[in-house]
């Protein structure tokens, strides 16, 4: 396994001798919240709030709530999601009796959820910088060819990253076969696309 030429791979192998976690914990939030905050001042409040009848005073409001929600949420929501995803790891490494011990498990989630948050900044840094609203589109799925499309946009490249670490992290750290690896993958794609397509189908 630490022959292996793929991403990551030797990575998430070391994390089974050398589980560290206390930088990464802190990183992971302070990533994770910065997309938040990001994200917050990138939404056209314009647009969001076209249909409510607000005047420029009752928008400006709006506007502040929004970011300052965003800052406050988002290292609420770091801490829970990282809690969770913790949580679905364990469990999936326990249902399959993996040997690797939950320290190792959690410098696993860790690094998950740090790599797959710095995709996420870079990727909501660019559209503020291009001023394209995040509840218009996102550039790395296919709304970006049919602007507020939910439906098209469960379909993301940063998801297929994410299932990649993902997958990585079961088969070098968790020390899966190659063949039960890529059965947990497919499901984590399946999953996750489908709630999405249900959540999107909701909201048209």
């Amino acid at each position: 396994m630490e022959e292996s030429k793929l991403p990551l791979v030797h990575h998430f192998s070391n994390l089974r001798e050398k589980p560290k976690w206390g930088l990464k914990l802190i990183l992971a939030i302070i990533v994770m919240t910065l997309s938040a905050v990001i994200g917050a001042l990138a939404i056209d409040y314009n647009e969001l709030y076209k249909d409510a009848g607000m005047s420029g005073n009752q928008l400006e409001q709006a506007k502040m709530f929004g970011q300052i929600g965003g800052a406050i949420g988002g290292i609420f929501s770091a801490i829970i999601g990282i809690g969770i995803t913790f949580v679905i790891f364990l469990l999936i490494s326990k249902i399959m009796k993996s040997d690797a011990n939950g320290k190792s498990i959690f410098s696993a989630t860790l690094s998950y959820k740090l790599i797959t948050g710095i995709v996420s900044l870079i990727v909501i840094l660019i559209q503020w910088v291009a001023d394209l609203s995040p509840t218009d589109y996102s550039i790395t799925s296919l709304n970006i060819f049919d602007k507020g499309n939910n439906i098209l946009g469960a379909f993301n490249l940063q998801t297929f990253i994410a299932a990649y670490i993902f997958g990585v992290m079961l088969f070098a750290t968790n020390c899966f076969s190659k063949k039960t690896t890529i059965i947990w993958t497919i499901a984590y794609l399946v999953v996750y696309i489908g709630f999405t397509l249900l959540s999107a189908s909701f909201q048209s």
